[in-house]
């Protein structure tokens, strides 16, 4: 099965998500005050509160005397419970013989960063001998600091820990968020000491920026799980509503006891509607046995699809309708139209060459898709293939009907477009990028842009963001709404990458684990082919970037260095992030006393109006819940 356009997985140990808390909770530094700042014209500090992880030693906050924070700053510090007290800005240097300098490892400098992200993890390399740290956030108007302990890393493949982590308390957030929103980069220093009589201090260049919006929205991804004590075999989808302070993931459909694998999905852009493919847990990528299906978001209600085929969707704006590739039905050779409301066939419209992975703009008048190079789509299915060119074509949703097609981009040898995606103000397509090879998992992918308007021009490379040709840049998607920074139009941009996740994860020197299906035949194949373990696979994570939107006029690198989501599971492969505008919860499990998190709905309960809601594992299926459903 095509789990996601995602290939191979180890063992998942448990959400990262839970280390952070679990720091917020008994680390050091998360002891802080509730402080005044200049975000709300306060002016000095009371203690702990609960929501720092109160009751430590009291926070020192200066903030400004009203209005904003950009005008008025924020100065404050969060010590660390129990500790001594970190030696002050003058104090001496330590003798390179006594105390060597900490190595920042994670963020990344220059990244840009939602204000509402709230979580954000400070990865250090810390000298020998060093006891205490201080993590400090300053420009001319800020100057944060947080004492702690070295919160020891334990990195995802195991070995001694490399370092140290600092997950900020949310009241330090605030105080760097708000402060700087649309502002000047924040300098990100530690600083060491081991006696409390001298420091050493990072040389690293790290700076940080935030947008001038909050982001909105939510997403739905693809998470790994292991099933009869084998990683990859299956897997299940995952939620986070960035409307939220709550950093954990929610489950939306897992794999369970039965091991139903939940793969891809397509969502609606207002979030009421999703395609998604189901699976065996038997670790395939092949097509033949997938099911795919049409649900209501809301209620988890399966409403059709039953003769669907597996491949990609693309759905309206309002979810009335939904445009799939035919792999299964009509060997590509049309896009299938289908009701949104109960998946009943509208039309099928015939193109005049194999193509695949559709995408409508957000008015539903343009629908971009690729063409592969001709005979290279394998018997496994379309999300194999080789040379890619993107093709655009008129969509009336009126009468369903697919204009004529138009080349945008077409490739010169070996090179491959596919997965593009319209951004929501029409301006610009993002897609992936490759020398050669099959397009599946590529490792070469980077992420590109073009305007959408064009046709065969050169496209846009994004250095900041791809970083390196090595790392599969893959499948990026658009946040649902543009904002702006330092006055240009912004959006914010999701993918998978190979890379190396600060001193958590390694990926380096790590190579996919090819499903045999590949048309390539990529090594290294998986552990029933090859004898390779799962533990020797490279783990994609879910990464995010700005990148300015304006019109064709920029000049320079539109994108900012990318960041890790905080809400995946580090231990799993995390893929296929889509965006919706808005994210909507299916029915809570009721009780006899109302809502009850022990009463969701098994397998056979009844579901539907006025019943209890399916547990994750579950879904909607003619009236009652089941692990999968055909209709």
């Amino acid at each position: 099965m095509r789990r996601g356009l995602h290939d191979w997985s180890i063992p998942a140990v448990g959400l990262v998500v839970a280390l952070a808390v679990a720091a917020l909770a008994a680390a050091c530094g998360s002891s802080g005050s509730n402080k005044g700042s200049a975000v709300s014209g306060g002016a000095g500090g009371n203690g702990g509160s609960a929501a720092d992880g109160g009751g430590g030693t009291a926070g020192v906050s200066v903030g400004g005397s009203g209005g904003s924070g950009a005008s008025g700053g924020t100065t404050s510090n969060y010590p660390c419970k129990g500790c001594q007290a970190f030696p002050g800005p003058n104090a001496p240097a330590c003798p390179a013989t006594t105390l060597g300098n900490p190595t920042v490892a994670y963020p990344p400098d220059g990244v840009l960063l939602p204000p509402n992200m709230n979580v954000l993890e400070v990865q250090f390399v810390p000298p020998q001998g060093a006891t205490l740290f201080e993590v400090d956030f300053t420009n001319k108007i800020t100057h944060v600091t947080v004492e702690t302990k070295c919160n020891a890393i334990t990195p995802v493949r195991g070995g001694a820990s490399p370092g140290c982590g600092l997950t900020l308390p949310q009241g330090a957030w605030n105080d760097i968020a708000n402060t700087n929103r649309d502002g000047d980069p924040l300098k990100v220093t530690v600083r060491a000491t081991a006696n409390g009589k001298c420091v050493t201090t990072s040389t690293d260049q790290i700076s940080i920026n935030f947008a001038k919006e909050d982001l909105a929205g939510g997403i739905y991804y693809w998470q790994s799980a292991v099933y009869g004590g084998i990683g990859g075999k299956t897997g299940g989808i995952y939620s986070h509503d960035f409307g939220t302070l709550d950093p954990a993931p929610v489950p939306f459909y897992t794999s369970g006891a039965t091991g139903t694998c939940v793969g891809c999905h397509n969502l609606s852009r207002d979030g009421l509607r999703m395609s998604l493919a189901t699976d065996d847990p038997d670790a395939d990528d092949e097509l033949g046995d997938v099911h795919t299906s049409i649900m209501e978001v809301d209620t988890r209600n399966v409403i059709g699809g039953k003769n669907m085929s597996p491949g990609f969707q693309t759905w309206t704006h309002d979810h009335s309708q939904l445009i799939g590739s035919t792999f299964k039905n009509h060997k590509n050779l049309a896009f299938d139209v289908l009701d949104g409301n109960n998946g009943a066939l509208l039309a099928s419209d015939t193109i005049p060459d194999a193509a695949t992975q559709p995408d409508l703009s957000k008015d539903d008048k343009n629908l971009v898709f690729v063409v592969p190079q001709a005979g290279s789509i394998p018997k496994a299915g379309d999300h194999h293939f080789m040379g890619g060119a993107l093709y655009t074509a008129s969509y009336d949703a009126a009468t369903q009907a697919i204009g004529t097609p138009s080349a945008l981009l077409t490739p010169s040898g070996t090179t491959s477009y596919y997965y593009p995606s319209f951004s929501p103000n029409g301006t610009f397509l993002v897609f992936d990028e490759a020398p050669g090879g099959d397009a599946f998992w590529n490792r070469k992918a980077r992420v590109k842009l073009q305007l959408a308007g064009g046709s065969n021009a050169k496209p846009i490379d994004l250095p900041k963001l791809n970083k390196s040709s090595k790392i599969a840049n893959s499948w990026p998607r658009w946040s649902p709404f543009v904002t702006t920074y330092h006055g240009h139009k912004l959006l914010w941009v999701t993918f998978s990458s190979d890379r190396d996740y600060g001193l958590r994860l390694k990926n380096t020197g790590f190579d996919h684990c090819y499903p045999p299906e590949s048309p390539a035949y990529d090594q290294p194949q998986p552990l029933s082919k090859q004898g390779v373990g799962y533990d020797q696979c490279a783990q994609p994570q879910i990464w995010m970037a700005g990148i300015i939107v304006d019109d064709g006029t920029y000049s320079g690198d539109r994108s900012f260095p990318a960041f890790w989501l905080p809400f995946q599971d580090v231990n799993s492969h995390n893929f296929s992030a889509q965006w919706v505008e808005k994210l909507y919860s299916p029915p809570p499990p009721q009780g006899d006393a109302g809502v009850d998190a022990g009463g969701c709905g098994t397998s056979g309960s009844p579901c539907g109006t006025n019943q209890a809601g399916c547990c994750s594992d579950m879904v909607c299926c003619v009236g009652t819940c089941q692990p999968g459903c055909v209709q």
